[in-house]
């Protein structure tokens, strides 16, 4: 495969990704409000937080409301990482790629673009956004489900699954972080914090369809603390950082070259496993969960000197 058309196929599947993610993400902050009560200060700040864009809003924005950070979030068109940019990427490279694709990827993509382009204005008001977002969520799903089962697991497949799998250990690594923030600016009394902390860690377990996965697997009250080890240490969740460094290993095995990727790979996936408790809200945690995004961050400049600028040196 060529390596243009590799990279193109890569960033397919992280837009996408990145698309599901963050419908899920707006759609449970949302929820949080609801759940919290409203002595809990929950800013809505904390979405531009997350998806590290605080630079952006900071010169185009003039006040941290609902209204302003849900349009940055899902459909400020000049936000490169906006949920519309995100579906207008993903739609662009699936078009110059739709040779090496099933004809139903490019067909649902695009009609994917099209609902949410012409139904923007619903992400404006609380019940319509939802319902949008859900929509956009089911349509990711399927659409992966849909490449899963009809696609030959080749080359292009496995460019597929190591750009899925970047983004979503990348994503974890944001919800994670912006749970301990929470936690760390003390919002409630003691009596209360058990509460209304397992409330939080639920809503953060369904932004990623992890809550009934994590219920199987931990009978006991929900706690921070096992939620950090569930998404950061589980190697048979889909969606845990090691995980996703695991099946990212294994994707590349039958590609050119794949060791030095691997090395970096199980290298960063052994750190992760071998971390005893960090404490939920302190710096060290922050400090973790930033070092694994520097380092994902490292993976992604290796892949490409190993494939898609293999002239280049990362």
């Amino acid at each position: 495969m060529l390596s243009k058309v590799a990279e193109r196929v890569y960033w397919l599947a992280r837009y996408i990704e990145r698309v599901e993610n963050t419908a899920r993400l707006a759609k449970v902050h949302s929820q949080l409000m609801l759940d919290l009560p409203k002595s809990v200060k929950l800013s809505w700040y904390g979405l531009v937080q997350i998806t590290s864009n605080e630079d952006y809003f900071a010169l185009h924005y003039d006040s941290r409301s609902e209204q302003n950070c849900m349009k940055m979030l899902l459909s400020d068109r000049n936000n490169p990482a906006s949920l519309i940019s995100s579906l207008w990427w993903a739609r662009e490279n699936i078009r110059t790629t739709r040779d090496i694709l099933p004809r139903e990827a490019w067909i649902h993509i695009n009609e994917l673009y099209v609902m949410v382009k012409n139904h923007q204005e619903d992400f404006a008001t609380r019940t319509k956004r939802n319902e949008l977002l859900s929509k956009i969520i089911r349509a990711c799903q399927a659409y992966t489900g849909m490449l899963e089962g009809t696609m030959s697991h080749n080359e292009t497949y496995r460019f597929l699954k190591l750009g899925m799998l970047i983004e979503r250990a990348d994503m974890t690594t944001r919800l994670i972080d912006e749970g301990g923030l929470f936690v760390a600016q003390e919002h409630f009394e003691k009596d209360d914090e058990s509460y209304f902390d397992a409330i939080l860690w639920a809503n953060l377990l369904r932004s990623i369809n992890a809550y009934f996965m994590y219920r199987q697997q931990y009978q006991t009250e929900i706690s921070g603390q096992e939620v950090l080890q569930f998404l950061t240490q589980d190697e048979e969740f889909a969606r845990s950082i090691s995980y996703c460094l695991n099946e990212m290993c294994w994707f590349m095995r039958k590609l050119p070259n794949p060791e030095p990727m691997q090395n970096a790979l199980k290298s960063l996936q052994q750190k992760i496993s071998a971390e005893q408790k960090l404490i939920i809200g302190s710096n060290e945690l922050h400090n973790h969960l930033d070092w694994i995004q520097k380092e994902l961050s490292q993976i992604n400049r290796l892949l490409y000197s190993t494939w898609f600028n293999p002239k280049q040196v990362a």
